[in-house]
């Protein structure tokens, strides 16, 4: 791989801005994001694997649950919205509710940075409001606030990376697609090793120290933001950002790519229960003894984060065998194909959590080869989503539309966690199957209306 020293330029709202020279055909400022994405990862997906594990083994409990600022108040708006709820389904609404509002800031995040700051200082901002609500985490007084801080600050600072990448290419540069990929990859190896030792460091050692290193690992991604700053485009000038303006036929783009985002709203309601309850269910109905050794809950979360990674290549070389023959389906198409994976995922797991195997706990096998065809899903749905998004959004409005496709994972989180309550009345091949069906509609909506999408985006 050689490095290809001379700048080159990008055209963004109509500004010309100069982009650091180039390594193995991507600017450098590629490995800046894709870094510090991987951090990222490494804080928030730790903590997330963390999280309702932490509340419904040891905060949310009769001896701890005082120790928690503000759970009186919290506890009794969710029962005034939601009914009355067990310690447990107490602590699934707040992980589904902190999901959710994780993946909603971006819109926020994304309007700041379009309008007003510019992604590079928005995300740095990010880091550091996240990198603080994660010390506060640690403290059971301070716990919900921190939360609230984790979800502002982590949104903010993913969605004006993912902003920044798209400003490192010009509108029609054929690397775009390949250089969400890279991120991908990036977000996917961060959100492996996060679990995988943040998890256990938590679960098996002391919370706080698991805690506190997701903490670190923030900041660590704060600081690579700031390390490379210099390899970044620079930001429009606030001007340009603010008297940019909706152009005549937006308004149908925006429409279409809303709903695009609403029918992978279904497919992040059935993924968020990965991050949630399904921590439960493997806690007590898996059989974590793999070669007389007891697996950590958190490394599920782990082996979700590696399955992505062993299938892009076989993924890449199918969709390059389909290039080459002028079969390889668009991008509504993929994730249409996408949101049928995960439907059929979750039909496997339910009939390996009991509607074949009966009183049997579910072998650890069959679990590996849910996250791999569930994965197999997420890689034709959410790199997809991140470049059509980012190529067809109007150029005054890129980091809100970016920040909208989080809100699909906001729609589909809070779903989620409401649902988490379902867990403690059905079995579990019922409270599985149920969460197949979503994905497997969307999957058939996509299907009927891809062609009109298609039309209007320009596909």
């Amino acid at each position: 791989m050689r490095e290809v020293n001379r700048p080159s330029t990008v055209r963004v709202m109509g500004e010309t801005r100069t982009v650091a020279g180039e390594w193995a055909g991507h600017p450098r400022g590629l490995a800046v994001v894709t870094v510090a994405e991987a951090l990222l990862a490494v804080g928030v997906y730790g903590l997330q694997s963390l999280l309702v594990l932490y509340m419904a083994n040891a905060l949310f409990t009769p001896g701890q649950m005082d120790s928690v600022g503000g759970i009186t108040a919290w506890r009794s708006g969710l029962e005034a919205m939601f009914g009355a709820m067990s310690n447990q389904a107490l602590a699934t609404q707040t992980m589904g509710l902190y999901l959710g509002a994780f993946f909603l800031t971006p819109l926020f995040g994304g309007w700041v940075g379009d309008r007003y700051l510019g992604p590079r200082v928005t995300a740095i901002l990010g880091g550091i409001l996240c990198t603080a609500g994660m010390a506060m985490v640690v403290l059971p007084a301070l716990f919900l606030p921190g939360l609230m801080l984790c979800a502002m600050g982590g949104g903010a600072m993913r969605c004006n990376i993912l902003a920044q990448t798209g400003h490192l290419y010009g509108r029609d540069d054929g690397r775009r697609d390949a250089a969400y990929s890279i991120l991908a990859a990036g977000l996917n190896t961060g959100a492996f090793l996060g679990p995988l030792v943040l998890g256990p460091l938590g679960e098996r050692v002391a919370w706080t120290y698991g805690l506190m290193a997701c903490c670190i690992a923030m900041l660590l991604a704060t600081l690579v933001l700031l390390a490379g700053n210099r390899l970044m485009p620079p930001d429009v000038a606030p001007e340009a950002r603010r008297s940019a303006r909706l152009q005549p036929g937006d308004g149908r783009t925006i429409a279409a790519l809303v709903a695009v985002m609403l029918l992978v709203s279904l497919f992040w309601l059935a993924q968020s229960q990965v991050w949630n309850v399904y921590a439960l269910w493997g806690r007590d109905h898996l059989d974590r003894m793999v070669l007389g050794f007891d697996v950590p809950v958190t490394w599920l979360q782990a082996i979700d984060s590696l399955a992505p990674i062993l299938a892009v290549p076989p993924v890449l070389a199918l969709w390059r065998w389909q290039a080459a023959r002028g079969t390889e389906p668009g991008e509504l198409g993929k994730i249409g194909i996408g949101l049928a994976l995960m439907g059929i995922a979750f039909v496997w797991l339910a009939l390996g959590s009991g509607l074949l195997l009966g009183a049997v706990k579910t072998p650890f096998l069959w679990v590996v080869v849910f996250h791999l065809v569930l994965n197999t899903g997420w890689l034709f749905v959410v790199p997809t989503v991140n470049a059509l998004f980012s190529r067809t959004a109007p150029l005054a409005i890129t980091g809100v539309m970016l920040g909208a496709t989080n809100f699909a994972v906001f729609i589909g989180s809070t779903a989620s966690g409401w649902m988490g309550r379902f867990y403690e009345t059905m079995d579990g091949p019922g409270f599985w199957l149920l969460h197949a069906g979503f994905p497997l509609a969307g999957a058939a909506i996509m299907w009927l209306v891809r062609g009109r999408l298609a039309a209007v985006l320009k596909l």
